[in-house]
């Protein structure tokens, strides 16, 4: 007993030197990978020219083949995106036989935390990756599911092959009733996930045994991995109370899934200390509501979940910003409007917190309204440097740039800022965070003979500024307004980030040998005011709208 107290204490000593934090989190830019569908079954997973064949129906929810070793051999495609940590599906057993749901390929149907899934890899395939992900000096972050065990049966009777085997380690069995849900929490705590197809039994983690079996497990699991954080599924159905414990043994980042809309709800998993952080749902929610197609958006929801969750969370800076994941419909499959795409994601990458990317993404991967569907491979379209993986990777330039650099507002740097609302119409909203000003607008394609003026964005007037996304330049009006015309061509509906001309140059972004060049406005004719400083347009966002004509800033 002695020794082996000593080698669990040892072995959570070990994890916690080697821990990263949250505040070490917080910078990062985190791909989401469902390890069956990112990158087919072979050794070296080659780029594709052009798109093939669907090779993997999502429709039969099986094993289309994607291994540990697979993401191997497309970690540098996520790398040169400007992401530096993955999170990958739970790699713990699931089970695997034939369900009315057909198969775990997902690997959220784990019976056995304790053991590896082997449709996934060997523990030697799961060390070369982690090890793989280290020397790109990238973190890896793994979903933990410990909730739900599946199983045909509606009863505690412990299910064939799962790790459980005491009647007392489950719930009394009891089904959610989803109407009460807002009003029955212990319900949604207590009572079984799934249907009479498959139910998740529900397990009792107020179980003192099973409560410090978890603990041991996740200790050991991280260390003897050297996992850098985790992502907890269905965190909301688990006594908060619990979670503090399992993240502690851990040592690691916890960032919870708590699908819930309410800000004060999903707040408190940061404001009671139950975890670091959770998936951002109210905040993704708006995003969805403002640049949606239909109904005629309105943009007055997301700027009250902008307000709601900076003034509710105690820290947002590390809440997980998406707008795709494996629960959620494909963006573009809400919208096929590209300039409505490119607002969310201004959103997604540079408002306060971590941006979480869901593979196929940047691939403009469109089918997938729901589960399963939303789950496809995604070398059936390939790994291209389309418009999209460039317009992701200028916004991780953009982040990067300024969380390793030196500029500040008001004292304050990028990550040390919190945003700031300054100005909001209906259809339109200007950020600050920090040392940058971001726009966003959900007009959309065509063009519209509309404007938005800013009247404080925090500059002085004359002050030379560049839009970080097209590369062209402005200067604040009086009193530090802004106007931003969306009438002209190839500019209406798109977003900015705006930022000083020397903090332009030093980001290293836009061609530094153009910066303080005047150009001709190429759809007027006329030279550029000459205090303001010019560059040639090189937006990716215009390569998308088929046009270089400048944008029209009211001085």
């Amino acid at each position: 007993m002695l020794i082996s107290a000593l080698t669990a204490i040892l072995a959570v000593g070990a994890n916690l030197v080697s821990a990263a934090t949250a505040d070490e989190w917080r910078n990062r830019a985190i791909y989401q990978i469902i390890t069956d569908r990112f990158a087919p079954p072979s050794d070296n997973a080659p780029a594709r020219t052009e798109p093939l064949p669907l090779e993997c129906n999502t429709a039969d929810q099986t094993w289309c083949g994607g291994t540990w070793l697979s993401i191997i051999d497309k970690l540098d495609y996520i790398k040169n995106m400007g992401f530096d940590a993955i999170w990958i599906s739970p790699t713990s057993q699931n089970i695997d036989y034939q369900t009315p749901y057909n198969y775990a390929y997902h690997g959220y149907w784990v019976n056995d935390l304790t053991k590896i899934n082997l449709r996934f890899g060997s523990e030697d395939d799961l060390h070369k990756l982690v090890d793989e992900v280290h020397k790109r000096d990238m973190y890896i972050m793994v979903d933990v599911a410990i909730n739900g065990i599946p199983s045909l049966s509606n009863t505690t009777i412990p299910p064939e092959g799962s790790m459980w085997t005491k009647a007392e380690q489950f719930h009394d069995f009891c089904q959610i009733d989803w109407a009460t849900e807002l009003t029955n929490d212990k319900q949604i705590k207590d009572c079984s996930l799934g249907d009479s197809n498959l139910w998740l039994i529900d397990v009792n983690t107020e179980n003192p045994e099973v409560v410090a079996t978890l603990r041991s497990w996740i200790s050991e699991y991280v260390a003897t991995y050297k996992i850098d954080g985790l992502r907890i599924d269905a965190a909301k159905h688990v006594p908060g109370e619990f979670w503090t414990g399992f993240c502690g043994a851990g040592g690691v980042f916890c960032i919870g899934e708590v699908f819930d809309d309410r800000i004060d709800y999903t707040s408190a998993f940061q404001k009671e200390k139950w975890m670091d952080s959770i998936l951002g749902f109210p905040f993704y929610n708006g995003l969805v509501k403002a640049f949606s197609v239909e109904p005629r958006r309105n943009m007055t929801e997301l700027t009250e979940r902008i307000i709601g969750t900076l003034e509710q969370f105690p820290d947002p800076g590390v809440l997980g910003n998406f707008i795709e994941n494996h629960d959620t419909p494909r963006f573009k499959n809400i919208t096929a409007d590209p300039r409505l795409v490119y607002n969310a994601m201004v959103g997604q990458f540079l408002f306060d917190g971590i941006p979480v990317l869901y593979y196929g993404q940047e691939q403009d991967m469109a089918w997938g309204n729901a589960d399963p569907h939303n789950r496809g491979a995604l070398w059936a379209l390939g790994y291209e440097n389309i418009t999209t993986v460039q317009t992701v990777t200028r916004l991780n330039k953009i982040r990067q740039g300024f969380i390793k650099g030196n500029a500040t507002y008001n004292g304050q740097t990028y990550l040390q800022s919190r945003s700031q609302i300054v100005a909001n119409t209906t259809y339109d909203v200007a950020i600050r965070k920090g040392p940058i000003l971001m726009t966003l607008t959900n007009r959309g394609s065509p063009e519209e003979a509309a404007s938005f003026s800013i009247q404080n964005t925090g500059w002085q007037r004359g002050e030379a500024l560049i839009d970080l996304l097209s590369c062209l330049d402005y200067a604040v009006g009086s009193g530090g307004s802004l106007s931003i015309s969306y009438s002209r061509q190839g500019y209406g509906g798109l977003p900015y980030v705006f930022a000083t001309v020397e903090d332009a140059r030093h980001l290293g972004i836009c061609n530094n040998d153009q910066l303080g060049i005047v150009v001709s406005n190429t759809t007027t004719g006329n030279t550029r005011n000459a205090g303001a400083v010019a560059v040639a347009p090189s937006s990716l966002f215009a390569l998308v709208a088929g046009a270089a004509a400048l944008a029209v800033l009211t001085l």
